[in-house]
Formats: C-alpha cells, structure tokens, sequence
C-alpha cells in the first residue's frame, strides 16, 4: 500500500457523501452510455459503407478493362458517386448527433452541479480535526489555531488541486473553514472522475 498520513477526521456526513458518491457515479455512467449512442453509427450507414467498398472494388475491375467496359464503368462510377453523397449526409447526421448529446450533457451536468451547490451550501460533508493534526512540520503561523492546522493539513492532501482547482475554491464557498473541509461538489466530481477514469481503461482494453 502507498503510504500517507492519517486524516484527523473531526466531522463526517456518511450518508451525504455515499449519496454524492451514487450520485456522481451514476450521473458519470449515464453520460457516457449516451455519448457513445450518439456516436455509434447506425445500421444503415455501416451497410451503406458495406456497399460504397463493393462499388468501388467493382469500379476499379472495370476501369482494368479499359475502353472494352466504358458503358459499365460510367454506370458503375454513378452509382459510386451517388452513394458517396448518401455517406456524406449520413456523416453529417451523426456529427450533428453527436454534437447535441454533447451539449445536453454539459448542461445537464451544470444543472447537477447548481443543484448540489445550492442544496448543500455551507455544509461540508469532511472537516479535519486540527486540533489532531501533527504540527511539526507546520510554520508557527499555521500551527496557531485548529483552523488553520486543519487547512495547513488539507491543502497539503489536496496539493496541487488546492492550489489551481477553480472548481474546489467554488464548491467551498459558504462552507465554515472552508479550507479545512471537502464540500459536496468535490466528493461528487470525485466519483465521476474515478467511474470515467476507469470507463476509459475498459474502452481501451475492448
């Protein structure tokens, strides 16, 4: 096992953060089952594909016969060109699908985020103990109260997110020493973002 210190765990929301947890792993599944429908192409533009491969391998035996198969050969390469075109907007289709589950998606998955900001504003679902937090690696400004032990301790698990995750500064806002303590937009995002990570090893083994 990897090791780490001890989190000095003062208080804990259980329940809050098992639910945020469904929530977000959830969320992360349905979203990604709808982004691959979205781009999985349909059975009649894999068949229309089956015949473009046909015409153009009968296209090319004809043009091997030269002038003898003039007639088939222009008939042939019609047939190509007008099946080419059906692809083409077969292929726009799809991009346009493609495009929409995107955005539903996006704001679906803002809308979620909103709705859990708003529900548990001011709630943390993690706070650390400071007051059990070892300080002897700690500047003395940081070791003079519990809080700021705690938040010296949490930026410190938290490091580099802490410092550059525009989302975590968001999620604590309204959260009492907010730099002590872990909302429910970060336990939620945790989850979506281990259920994509490992989506994303499955995909690559398939």
């Amino acid at each position: 096992m990897i090791p780490h210190p001890s989190i000095p765990v003062g208080h804990v929301r259980p329940s809050d953060i098992i639910l945020m947890l469904g929530v977000g792993t959830v969320y992360e599944i349905i979203s990604r089952s709808l982004a691959h429908i979205g781009k999985s192409k349909s059975s009649s533009m894999i068949s229309m594909e089956g015949e473009l491969k046909q015409l153009q391998y009968q296209t090319a035996q004809k043009r091997r016969l030269g002038q003898s198969a003039f007639v088939e050969t222009s008939k042939l390469e019609r047939q190509l060109l007008a099946k080419e075109k059906e692809l083409e907007k077969e292929q726009t289709s799809l991009e346009t699908r493609t495009d929409k589950v995107a955005k539903m998606a996006k704001y679906s998955g803002l809308m979620l985020y909103f709705a859990v900001f708003c529900i548990y504003y001011g709630i943390p679902m993690l706070t650390v103990d400071g007051m059990r937090v070892d300080s002897e690696n700690l500047d003395g400004e940081d070791a003079l109260n519990s809080d700021d032990r705690a938040s010296a301790f949490l930026k410190t698990i938290m490091f580099p997110i802490s410092y550059v995750g525009l989302g975590v500064k968001i999620a604590r806002l309204g959260i009492p020493n907010a730099h002590g303590s872990i909302g429910a937009l970060v336990v939620l995002w945790s989850s979506q973002v281990t259920v994509g990570k490992l989506i994303d090893c499955i995909e690559a083994l398939l």
